[in-house]
Formats: structure tokens, sequence, C-alpha cells
């Protein structure tokens, strides 16, 4: 039998986790490991300054499940730890889509994706466009989340009986907000920057000034990850690859670097 980890940086209460865990420990031997608190945001941090504490372990509704104090990167380490051979590593469902390399490279969903790839584990990501209101939540969204699972259900056994695609190291799965009869999965390539920041400068009860990150989405480019979902409100399917520097690469910065 396949065995598949599981994990998110929405905790263990998310309702995505939980309803994907319940369809795929019917397929898979499945693993849930994950933090215990909501941990978005912290992209592939490790921790490297401390111990890392258990903080429950058991074996209930037809799957084992550890929860922890680290980040979501962490759960790959940790998996690799308490189980042998993980077949497929999947992060998610997050509540807010993951589109974009801005906003790749900042997710802990994504970031224990990036670490179980970079380890030579199969991953995927998945993730639901939300509304701001939404985000950073630890119990989820549960707007369609029946279908959300179901999709990623579907996916995953392809990807564990087929194989993952040659030379792609993870899948970046990412929902609209509301999946209609005629949203389809559409394959395409991550946007660059899909928001704008801009620093607001306020004052806290005690007259010292503090500094608040304000997010504002740009207009998505065509044929972009960020356009399927919010605009064509498509089911966007991304592929990431690693080692993607071709020895031209190599030629041009050696050009480069010559008196």
């Amino acid at each position: 039998m396949y065995r598949v980890c599981l994990t998110n940086d929405d905790g263990p209460r998310s309702d995505g986790l939980i309803r994907l865990a319940e369809k795929l420990s019917k397929e898979v031997e499945l693993f849930v490991v994950v933090p215990d608190g909501q941990r978005s945001a912290t992209g592939k941090a490790l921790t490297l300054k401390r111990p890392i504490r258990i903080t429950e372990q058991h074996e209930k509704y037809g799957y084992k499940f550890i929860s922890h104090d680290g980040f979501p990167a962490d759960s790959v380490i940790l998996a690799g730890s308490f189980y042998n051979n993980v077949d497929l590593f999947i992060s998610g469902p997050n509540t807010g889509a993951n589109v974009g390399y801005q906003s790749m490279l900042t997710s802990g969903t994504l970031g224990a994706a990036f670490e179980a790839a970079i380890r030579g584990i199969p991953s995927i990501a998945v993730s639901r466009q939300a509304t701001p209101q939404e985000w950073f939540d630890a119990a989820g969204a549960t707007n369609d989340c029946e279908k959300v699972c179901e999709i990623t259900k579907d996916l995953v056994m392809k990807v564990l009986e087929k194989g993952m695609p040659e030379k792609i190291d993870l899948l970046n799965l990412n929902f609209p907000s509301e999946i209609s009869d005629d949203s389809k999965m559409v394959i395409t390539k991550p946007t660059k920057i899909r928001m704008h920041n801009e620093v607001e400068r306020r004052v806290d009860p005690n007259g010292r000034p503090y500094y608040w990150y304000l997010g504002i989405e740009k207009d998505p480019p065509v044929n972009t990850d960020a356009y399927e979902v919010f605009v064509n409100k498509n089911i966007a399917l991304s592929p990431v690859i690693l080692e993607w520097i071709k020895e031209s690469h190599l030629e041009t910065l050696e050009e480069f670097m010559k008196d």
C-alpha cells in the first residue's frame, strides 16, 4: 500500500486537513504530521535554535497522527524520523491561494512541500482562494471543502499510480473560492507577483509607532495561475522544477564575469 504523509500550516483543527485525511486514509497508509497551531507565512523555516516538542500523538480515525510545536517544514523532517519510505507528501488544503512565486516562497504550505521535494520526496501543495477575513484562520474555510478534497484525492492517486511527471519535483494546486460546474483544471505557470505591499504607520495606545504591511492584489497576467484562479475561476495546476539551471545559464554567467 502507498505511504502518504499529510501536513499543513494552519494546524490540526483545519477542516480541510481533517476531511482530506478522512478520504485519503481509505486509499493509502496515511500519516499526519502537523504543527499544533497556525504557522502561516513561515516559508521553509526550520526549528534550529531550540528543541521540537511533540504535543500530541495517537492512532485514531484510521491513520497515525503527530502534532508538534515547530514549523510546517519541520513536519517533513519529523515524518522521516517516525515513518520510513514515504511515497508522497501533501501540504494543505490551505486557506488562501498560494499562486505566484511571491506567495509560494512565503507560504508555510509551500515551505513544507519544498522541503519534501528537496529531500527527494514527490510533493503536492494544495490551497484555496479565500477572503482576507479568512486568512490565518486555524479552522480553515469550509466553502467547497468537499469538492477540494475529492479533486485533491484524485490527483494524489494519479501521482501515486503513474509517478510524478518526469523532471517535476512538486505540483502546486490552487482552487478558486467557489468551484462551479464551469470550473476546470488548467495546467499553467506561476505568476511572479500577485500583491503589491505598502507599509502603513500606526500609533499604539502608548504613543509608540508600529508598522503594518498592507497587501494590495495586483491584476494578474493572463496565462498564469493567478489569472486562472482569480479571473477565470478555474483550478490551477502548476509544476515546480528545482533543478532548472541549464549549461547555457552557466555560460552566460561566465561570460558576464569576464574582465
